[in-house]
């Protein structure tokens, strides 16, 4: 009788054959050798740290190189900038579900699109608290918040919310109310990251106030192929959220997703915009498309293992100081293949049974992962409470002086 640990090992050694075979590809044919473009990059990114100038011809020779060898030196990168075998626990969950005016061609909840989701909306504050209280001195079960509980017992350390919406302009009442989402959320003892599509510089302001960790605004994909996948926000809107998140002094977690038909080069453009942003994006999620039925991506054919691991070894090469996330699309992959994505330098993962509406490994797997691979969750990183409110509170006083 075969153990869990050496089935696992065996499905371990056979992804690695698989890579090994994928380092062949015609996007990888370069040969191995010690100056390759990811070794002569991470050597400088051990020595010199982060940087912002980089070219895209330079992330496009990282990309290239054969992926094994790539793995290995963005191993190295991610073991001299990170702990590597804490990896960070995050939850998500969709506050307001569905019914958004966007065409984002990859979205069940876009009202384009008949996907079968029905539109819900913003979860109130007090049938929030009411089913909180319930829950925390009864042991009952009450809906969303349960999971909020579980996230934290799970070894969550960071609660994200997502609205599904255009934008927060017009939106007064449920972005106060989302506010205090925030407040209680954050006095529970997590981080809390909010994504809520486009925000104005004041809202960014007033969430940072609130307690707020992260803003998450994906860019998606590279400037060249946006436009074949979202027609309704604009590139430039997009990076403008990210500047008033950053001015706010709210952490940025920006990234994209893979297999939406856009060429190599598209993903490569993605990173170089994210890497050539003035600060890195703290969060890095790496999205593996999951196709829905009923959306214009819905026969995209799925992303392998091979593309993760290289987007990944690339992303930690380049923004080496960043929480690489192994976000969307890991429900697909096996644990073996999951734990070729920590070695590449994934730090970060979505736990739980959702990613706002689409499948996710739930709490018990991964536990069972964390377990056979000897990862450990990494603690919350947020400074204390007095030092937060400080600085939100100067943020809003250059922002008031300002204009």
């Amino acid at each position: 009788m075969f153990s869990v640990r050496s089935i696992i090992a065996l499905q371990l050694r056979r992804s690695i054959l698989l890579l090994h075979s994928s380092s062949f590809s015609s996007s990888s044919s370069a040969s191995y050798s010690t100056s390759s473009a990811a070794a002569v990059q991470a050597e400088r990114a051990i020595s010199e740290g982060p940087r912002n100038d980089w070219t895209r011809d330079e992330i496009k020779s990282v990309y290239d190189s054969p992926v094994l060898d790539l793995l290995f030196h963005g191993a190295q990168v991610h073991r001299h900038a990170h702990n590597f075998r804490e990896v960070q626990q995050c939850t998500l969950l969709s506050i307001k579900t569905g019914g958004c005016s966007e065409d984002c061609s990859y979205c069940p909840q876009s009202s384009r699109y008949d996907t079968g989701l029905k539109a819900q909306k913003l979860m109130t504050k007090d049938a929030v608290l009411q089913a909180a209280t319930k829950f925390l001195f009864l042991g009952a079960s009450f809906g969303h918040i349960l999971i909020l509980w579980q996230a934290k017992e799970a070894g969550s350390t960071r609660f994200c919310m997502g609205a599904a919406w255009r934008d927060t302009v017009g939106r007064k009442t449920n972005f106060n109310q989302i506010l205090e989402y925030v407040k209680e959320i954050r006095d529970m003892g997590m981080e809390v990251c909010c994504t809520l599509g486009m925000l104005e510089k004041q809202q960014a302001v007033e969430l940072k106030k609130a307690g707020l960790t992260a803003y998450n605004h994906n860019l998606d994909t590279s400037r060249e192929y946006y436009p074949n996948v979202i027609t309704t926000r604009t590139y430039d809107e997009r990076l403008e959220t990210l500047e008033f998140v950053r001015d706010a002094g709210i952490n940025v977690c920006s990234g994209g997703i893979i297999g939406l038909g856009e060429a190599e080069e598209d993903r490569v453009g993605l990173l170089h915009t994210l890497a050539t942003l003035p600060s890195h994006p703290e969060s890095v999620p790496i999205n593996a498309l999951l196709a829905v039925k009923g959306t214009p991506l819905q026969d995209q054919k799925p992303v392998e293992i091979w593309e993760m691991v290289r987007m990944i070894a690339t992303a930690r090469i380049v923004m080496p100081k960043a929480m690489v996330r192994l976000s969307a699309g890991r429900v697909r992959f096996s644990i073996p293949e999951q734990a070729l994505c920590f070695l590449a330098g994934a730090n970060s993962i979505f736990t739980g049974e959702k990613l706002l509406t689409t499948p996710n490994n739930d709490f018990d797997a991964d536990q069972l992962m964390f377990k056979v691979l000897g990862l450990v969750p990494k603690a919350p990183s947020f400074d204390d409470a007095a030092a937060n409110v400080h600085e939100a509170e100067a943020c809003e006083k250059a922002a008031s002086s300002s204009g």
